[in-house]
């Protein structure tokens, strides 16, 4: 039987926590984005100083999340295995690139792709879950992005493609982009001063190689996450795949910028 942190973060987690939609209710009406996105405190407008004062800021380990939202983290620390889908982006042939610049412009061309992904994420109600290196993992959970999250990854999935082809000459990086979905053990791991919220577990691995796969410019898509998400596979292009890590082939369709 799950112990009640279990349950506190499985309520959290997939939204069945009614105070939570209560502040959401209330928040929602207050300007103005960016919020968090669990409660939908602003973070900016009139109201954020006030807010800001009575613990509604941003937390330190994920800015898209606030401190009063997660502050009985010290109580309830652990996690639950609830749904979620997944998104992780990286460059393609980051060292070389490296190499033809000066450290200050690859930090800046870099910086270019973060913003380009946090804008895309954003707008389909993700999070952000890590940057590491030169790639990012963003996560959807249905307590901050609905039942239909697979759905809103793929889009912005689609979004990130789109904005990186037209990017192209702008100091923005060919980057590739993988989309999975399944069941992942999500909440707090580390230690007291040293908290992180993440996700744990195979889909991430799974994710992440998507991501590494696809071509500059690509939308990788797991068979699960076109399956979730309802994708039309007409046009997109099937591939059998050996990931890195991997016990057996998996099966993903790549999908290009219209």
């Amino acid at each position: 039987m799950a112990d009640k942190s279990d349950e506190y973060w499985r309520k959290l987690l997939t939204g069945e926590d009614k105070r939570l939609h209560v502040m959401e209710r209330m928040f929602r009406s207050l300007p103005s984005a960016p919020r968090c996105k669990l409660c939908m405190a602003p973070f900016a407008g009139p109201i954020a100083p006030v807010l800001k004062v009575l613990g509604f800021r941003r937390w330190n380990l994920n800015q898209q999340l606030c401190r009063m939202c997660l502050s009985s983290l010290p109580k309830h620390r652990g996690g639950a295995e609830i749904p979620v889908s997944l998104l992780f982006t990286d460059v393609r042939g980051s060292t070389s690139l490296a190499e033809s610049m000066s450290p200050s412009e690859f930090s800046r061309s870099l910086t270019t792709l973060f913003g380009i992904v946090a804008r895309a994420v954003d707008a389909e109600s993700g999070v952000i879950d890590h940057i590491v290196g030169d790639g990012v993992m963003a996560m959807w959970i249905p307590g901050f992005a609905g039942a239909d999250h697979t759905r809103r990854a793929v889009a912005a999935g689609r979004r990130l493609t789109a904005v990186m082809d037209s990017a192209v000459g702008t100091g923005a990086f060919p980057a590739g982009v993988g989309v999975h979905t399944g069941i992942a053990y999500v909440g707090v791991v580390g230690e007291p001063g040293s908290f992180d919220f993440t996700v744990v577990g195979d889909i991430a691995n799974t994710a992440a190689r998507l991501g590494s796969a696809a071509a500059g410019g690509e939308l990788l898509l797991s068979e699960d996450a076109v399956i979730a998400a309802g994708v039309d596979t007409a046009g997109l292009t099937r591939r059998v795949l050996d990931l890195k890590g991997k016990a057996g082939p998996v099966t993903a369709w790549a999908e290009t910028p219209r």
